[in-house]
């Protein structure tokens, strides 16, 4: 879709952050909307004691086609988590729009068939015994709302940069299978912008948390493998975990599920504050890697979710802990681009061309960065650099 067009039609809204969209049970209002910039927050019950999120809508998502459609309440309210501007499309705007834009009747289309399948694929996997099996986030504590039903191309047993080794626990001191990466049978395929390493037939990410399912004591790899575990922390631990041991069963060696991945992921963050010190820059890798395997899922409100959370967390680090050289221009750089997705084109600006102008960085780094730094200027609408 035409953005600048999209800017130009009578149904765009602006909203202050804060600021409520629409609001759960309302029969009156009638749009959908669709986000165009900034972010904006889904809740049940909102501002009551039971209040949950439900979601975290990123600009292209959008939200009411229930009401727009069929006329229902709404069945959520949307608060504007920052400055927000979004297209409200009603009965009554709606032929001109999708006149004016054709391609939003195609990314509407699309949208909704995307949900769609998302619950049916759901369905196929349940009554297929040969499936594998999906779990119902509702029944696992760890996840937060909003998180839902997924699988993962993860196939175990084919993959020669895989290999099946005995891990043990250094809470409990459990022994279980593990799926071990090797790196050097790894295929790199490509790069994303923001550093993504993409890897032929084989995600290691999926496979970067160690979780052990007795305890369920969970961290990246080398830090489950090196951690020194004491008494005291032996005891915080077990006081940490022991809400989901019984409540939750993750899966061991090739049997390995999407499940047992995100679990793991939020187990971890769990753990690291009782086991690591500055854990924030490893709760931040976290948060990084959950946002991307999102993102392999389609589902966009938890990627932006764990994003924003990937941002906080390396702030937090950039704000608090002593960091020069290289490692600091690697830092500039990643917090530049978790700008940069949530929408703060300025401060993403700021971290790239601190990530150019390191002195000790890398060439590699601060050609990424200076790249990244002209396709702001094409963004925000500046003549790019002559020459």
């Amino acid at each position: 879709m035409d953005m600048k067009s999209l800017l130009k039609l009578s149904g765009i809204r602006r909203f202050s952050k804060g600021q409520v969209l629409a609001a759960e049970g309302d029969a009156a209002q009638e749009g959908l909307y669709i986000i165009l910039i900034g972010a904006v927050e889904t809740f049940k019950n909102y501002q009551m004691m039971n209040e949950a999120q439900a979601g975290v809508l990123a600009p292209g998502d959008f939200f009411g086609e229930a009401s727009l459609f069929l006329g229902k309440p709404r069945e959520v309210t949307a608060v504007a988590q920052s400055d927000v501007v979004a297209l409200e499309m009603t009965r009554t705007n709606a032929p001109e729009l999708f006149s004016a834009q054709p391609e939003i009747t195609f990314a509407l289309m699309e949208g909704l068939c995307l949900r769609m399948e998302a619950v049916a694929s759901s369905y196929r996997a349940l009554g297929d015994k040969d499936a594998p099996r999906l779990h119902v986030s509702e029944a696992s504590p760890i996840f937060p709302e909003g998180h839902g039903h997924y699988l993962l191309s993860m196939d175990n047993a084919a993959s020669e940069a895989l290999h099946l080794e005995t891990a043990e626990c250094p809470m409990c001191g459990a022994k279980f299978p593990q799926l071990g990466v090797l790196a050097s049978k790894l295929v790199q395929e490509s790069r994303d912008a923001d550093q993504r390493v993409r890897f032929k037939g084989l995600e290691p990410m999926y496979y970067e948390v160690i979780t052990c399912p007795q305890c369920l004591f969970s961290a990246m790899t080398d830090l489950f493998r090196d951690i020194e575990v004491t008494k005291r922390m032996r005891e915080a631990m077990a006081k940490v975990t022991a809400p989901y041991v019984g409540a939750m069963e993750v899966k061991a060696g090739q049997a390995r599920d999407a499940f047992t991945v995100f679990a793991g992921y939020y187990l971890a963050v769990l753990c690291a504050p009782t086991c690591f010190f500055e854990h924030q820059r490893i709760t931040a890798r976290l948060w990084r890697n959950l946002s991307r395997i999102y993102d392999d899922c389609g589902d966009g409100r938890m990627s932006h979710y764990a994003l924003q959370r990937a941002h906080d967390e390396y702030m937090f680090s950039y704000s608090n802990f002593d960091i020069n050289g290289k490692a600091l221009q690697q830092l500039c750089y990643v917090i530049g681009e978790l700008k940069y997705k949530l929408n703060d084109l300025a401060q993403a600006r700021q971290f790239y061309y601190a990530a150019f102008t390191n002195r000790d960085g890398t060439p590699a780094l601060k050609r990424q960065a200076e790249d990244r730094l002209e396709e702001l200027k094409r963004v925000m609408g500046e003549p790019a650099r002559k020459g």
